[in-house]
């Protein structure tokens, strides 16, 4: 790893253009990926010359209503019909429809007839719910109903073809394909569901599928993608020779958008609202998620792929309008697919992973709950609510989960999941999974019911209470205590709306906004202390940087919010570090107008060679790489810290 420098250099930043990632691994290898969905291009319907046959457009509803003609009044409310707006997502649509996104240069609507009503001169943004466009082949399509109304636009009778609905029986479907008949979202054999742009996946209507199996009762049980058979792994390039390049904190290079440190490279590869390019050179089946957010990294069961789990933070208490979402990529760091992997949430913030490669995926809104998903999950409509922030809660605004398995062969070491609240009074919840439960999955080695059930009540929620020293109101002692209500007391005293934490080595970090405190928690001495995170996280603390890196050079990464005051000048947001002797390096940060907000998400790709990292506001996910072709060394914490001026030297 190279060493870094003792104080950030000044050179003249150096604006280069963007050119192709230096190739890590041969070009000539395989490049089938293990299981991943199709991502052929779906059939778009025409969009040019609407004629009278559909309905005009209808600019009715507004989710203010302050421009709604006339005068400002909603003479519609969702679910919209055909050709009704504004929506804003596709749960203020009919069933069998979605919301049509306009660019601010399209003036017509699938569908629709007629030029869009906007209500300003200008203000041509609004959208329309409408027919989905067809979906690829293998996805569910829903595209003829009985009526002979809902989607007589298709011009779909039976016989209906594999994936095709709405059947009734096998009588519909054609050749020997049969109806597969569902109570609800089951996944139906041999058809992919989960693309929230062609919302064809309609509960309870029934599609042709290819099979004799009987079809199965609704289960909450998770449902994985079939991993039976694993493609060839593609070849990766040798370890580079060359000179060492990267230099953290010493910022000469300006490339998308970023400041980088030299020897770093950076591209985007992948926008909010916009499909996914592959390394097939195909674009994926569903745009990509909005507002992403937590963030993190599981190695592909076959060997060589891995996955980028990305929350979405839209929604609010009423629109379940977030989820999470799935980059995929091969054993060359290529993105070879994307799609969701859990819909019909709020507000993802963040979350946390478990020691059995699942997500807990935290929704922060009053109410919200925490729930687990698989990273290659293909029935993103079933939600598995786990018992984090349940007992005696009735919900919260959940923010990051973390959990302490340090001895997982020791019959007396109970593994813990801790939760923050981003809230005024959120306390830090500790929870104890039940043993019975534990002991079941350990003999059977099948973790997939461990945080949903507690067959012999022994499952232990508590939540911390901090008593600060005397005289010293930066470190002191704490307990566990099972009164929520002294919870609550305890974190709007001391720690309001902790957001960012982690656990390592017995040690549990955690940070809070308002107060723009870091808390690092002796979990096995009962002993904590605070710090300010205004200068930076873990300034003036050089020994806590050591028990997690070493003490070899090595720097620890971790994001920030971006509050004003960066070097750049700009929103300050962005990766940074700090080593061993406490100096700090700003590794990369907003250098332009185009974006701003807080940088979330950060994680490393397997073999350390990709650093990926959001930026929330603009939906932008980017690759982060050094030039030299050399891994990242050091450790990544994850946690968020408040960083209002340049790093205190």
């Amino acid at each position: 790893t190279n060493q870094p420098t003792g104080s950030p250099t000044t050179a003249s930043p150096t604006t280069a253009s963007p050119t192709n990632q230096p190739t890590l691994s041969p070009t000539n290898s395989p490049t089938s990926s293990p299981t991943d969905p199709p991502t052929p291009s779906p059939t778009v319907p025409p969009t040019s010359s609407p004629t009278s046959q559909y309905p005009p457009l209808v600019y009715d509803y507004d989710n203010t209503c302050n421009e709604v003609p006339p005068g400002g009044v909603c003479t519609s409310s969702p679910p919209l019909q055909q050709c009704q707006g504004d929506c804003d997502g596709n749960g203020d649509c009919a069933q069998g429809l979605y919301c049509f996104q306009r660019g601010i240069s399209q003036t017509s609507v699938p569908f629709c007839s007629g030029t869009p009503p906007e209500p300003l001169v200008g203000d041509n943004d609004k959208d329309y719910c409408t027919i989905p466009p067809l979906p690829p082949s293998g996805y569910l399509a829903y595209v003829y109903d009985d009526s002979g109304t809902a989607f007589s636009n298709y011009d779909k009778t039976p016989p209906l073809l594999e994936c095709e609905g709405d059947c009734d029986g096998d009588t519909d479907c054609a050749g020997d394909l049969k109806c597969y008949q569902r109570a609800g979202l089951e996944a139906v054999p041999g058809c992919l569901s989960g693309d929230s742009t062609f919302g064809q996946d309609t509960s309870r209507r029934d599609y042709c599928y290819r099979g004799a199996t009987s079809s199965p009762t609704l289960s909450t049980s998770p449902t994985q993608l079939s991993n039976s058979t694993c493609a060839p792994t593609p070849a990766v390039s040798p370890s580079p020779t060359g000179p060492a390049t990267y230099i953290p904190g010493q910022n000469t290079l300006v490339e998308a958008d970023l400041s980088l440190s030299t020897g770093l490279r950076a591209e985007v590869i992948a926008v909010s609202g916009q499909r996914v390019a592959l390394s097939s050179g195909q674009v994926s089946a569903e745009p990509f998620h909005g507002k992403p957010d937590g963030a993190a990294v599981f190695v592909d069961e076959c060997g060589g792929g891995w996955t980028y789990v990305s929350n979405s933070e839209k929604g609010d208490s009423s629109k379940y309008t977030g989820g999470v979402g799935a980059l995929y990529f091969n054993a060359r760091n290529e993105v070879i697919g994307y799609k969701m992997i859990q819909k019909k949430t709020r507000r993802n913030c963040s979350g946390g992973r478990t020691w059995w490669a699942t997500w807990l995926t935290c929704e922060e809104v009053s109410g919200g709950g925490v729930y687990e998903v698989e990273p290659k999950n293909n029935n993103p409509s079933i939600k598995r609510k786990t018992l984090l922030g349940q007992n005696g809660r009735n919900g919260g605004a959940y923010e990051g989960v973390a959990y302490d398995n340090r001895f997982p062969d020791d019959v007396n070491f109970r593994p813990k999941f801790f939760l923050t609240e981003d809230a005024p009074k959120g306390p830090l919840e500790r929870f104890q999974p039940s043993l019975q439960a534990l002991a079941d999955a350990k003999t059977s080695g099948d973790y997939s019911n461990l945080l949903h059930i507690d067959p012999d009540g022994t499952a232990q929620t508590d939540y911390l209470v901090i008593t600060p020293d005397t005289g010293i109101n930066t470190q002191g002692t704490f307990i566990w205590t099972a009164s929520l209500r002294d919870g609550r007391r305890n974190a709007r005293a001391y720690f309001r709306n902790c957001e960012g934490i982690d656990v390592r080595n017995g040690m549990l970090y955690m940070t809070c906004k308002v107060d723009k405190l870091l808390f690092i928690l002796d979990l096995d001495a009962m002993t904590y202390t605070q710090s300010s995170t205004i200068k930076g996280a873990f300034n003036d603390q050089p020994d806590q940087i050591a028990s997690i890196t070493g003490v070899n050079g090595d720097i620890l990464y971790f994001c920030e919010d971006g509050i004003k005051g960066g070097e750049s000048g700009r929103s300050g947001s962005g990766v940074h570090a700090r080593d061993a002797t406490g100096q700090g390096y700003t590794i990369l940060q907003d250098e332009s107008e185009k974006i701003k907000g807080e940088t979330t998400g950060l994680a490393f790709s397997p073999d350390r060679k990709l650093m990926i990292v959001a930026y929330q506001h603009e939906g932008r996910i980017y690759k982060i790489w050094r030039e030299d072709g050399r891994p990242f060394g050091g450790q990544m914490l994850d946690i968020r810290y408040h960083f209002d001026d340049t790093f205190a030297t």
